[in-house]
């Protein structure tokens, strides 16, 4: 049986304001970001963005093997951890130690008609109208948690319930630094695309489907471009080959990464390692070109892709999106 190993961080005194941070992908200029001293500079707190980043969590068997639970493959994996980083698999092992779950159809609608409702749907209300936001609540089955969050849920294609993520903004309709994840991967429960339900396989050489990085940029672009079908990987690693196979046999995907380098750097990675799947992901380069100190001189550095989706009323992002 496996046995769960405490890995206690230790943050380092001296904070390091070279490096990138791993999370929200920024500069350390700051010194936001606090690295852990005993497990490396990959680890740590972020008081940018509120994210704490941590190495995977060690099993231990009887015998004193080391083992990690790899999401993609659902499996166990047998490893030596080397320079206190990421484990070097060796040996896959199979184990049902923990199965994979789906939440309850019910739970969606014990919150999807709360009221009040969460500020992200309020100030959306405001922006667009209550028809088209009924509409993507409706698209999406937006909730609001008891303490005001918004819900999104993670629905595939078989529509069953694979997670739920629970992010906060503000009456602006930015989103703060906090969320919360309630079920948890280590329980059984693993993430989809966001909007993964909304892909229909019959029609995977029409649906134009569009990938963004977060849930909030698929509900509005859902607003403002219906004719495309958005969906959100969750972060700019978040596109993961597990949450791709959804893709397999669409003929038009285009992805949008966020206003930053090392975004659009890790989508054109993923993108690539995806045509061994036959997924073909086409990319839509808002940099232009240009270095995140470019951007950030200029406002843009990650900036809200809602503001970039009214812009493609006009020509330039009509054109850019029909040659993708």
């Amino acid at each position: 049986m496996l046995k769960k190993v405490d890995q206690k961080m230790i943050l380092a005194k001296k904070r390091d304001y070279n490096l990138i941070t791993p999370c929200c992908h920024r500069q350390n200029k700051g010194g936001g970001f606090l690295h852990s001293e005993n497990l490396g500079k990959l680890f740590g707190y972020c008081h940018y963005c509120g994210k704490r980043t941590a190495p995977p969590t060690i099993y231990i068997d009887e015998s004193g093997n080391e083992f990690t639970w790899n999401n993609c493959s659902r499996q166990f994996e047998k490893g030596i951890i080397v320079s206190n980083e990421r484990p070097q698999i060796t040996t896959v092992i199979h184990t049902d130690a923990v199965q994979k779950k789906f939440i309850p159809e019910s739970e969606i609608w014990n919150h999807y008609h709360k009221t009040p409702e969460n500020n992200l749907l309020r100030y959306l209300r405001g922006r667009y109208g209550n028809e088209k936001v009924d509409s993507a609540k409706e698209m999406y089955v937006l909730g609001t948690y008891p303490n005001g969050g918004t819900m999104f849920w993670m629905i595939n294609k078989e529509l069953k319930v694979q997670k739920l993520k629970v992010a906060y903004y503000n009456n602006l309709g930015k989103r703060t630094k906090h969320y919360t994840v309630p079920y948890q991967n280590k329980d059984g429960y693993y993430s989809c695309l966001f909007g993964e339900h909304l892909l229909i396989d019959s029609c995977n050489k029409e649906q134009i489907v569009v990938l963004v990085e977060s849930e909030k940029t698929a509900v509005v672009g859902s607003i403002l471009i219906p004719k495309y079908t958005w969906l959100a990987y969750s972060g700019a690693n978040g596109l993961t080959q597990e949450k791709a196979k959804a893709l397999k046999g669409f003929k038009k995907v285009l992805a949008i990464p966020d206003f930053s380098n090392d975004a659009l750097k890790a989508i054109k990675k993923r993108a690539e390692s995806l045509k061994t799947q036959e997924i073909d992901v086409r990319i839509l380069d808002l940099t232009n070109g240009m270095s995140d100190k470019e951007m950030d001189e200029l406002g843009i550095y990650n900036k809200d892709l809602e503001d970039v989706f009214r812009d493609l009323e006009s020509s330039l992002y009509k054109n850019l999106i029909q040659q993708n």
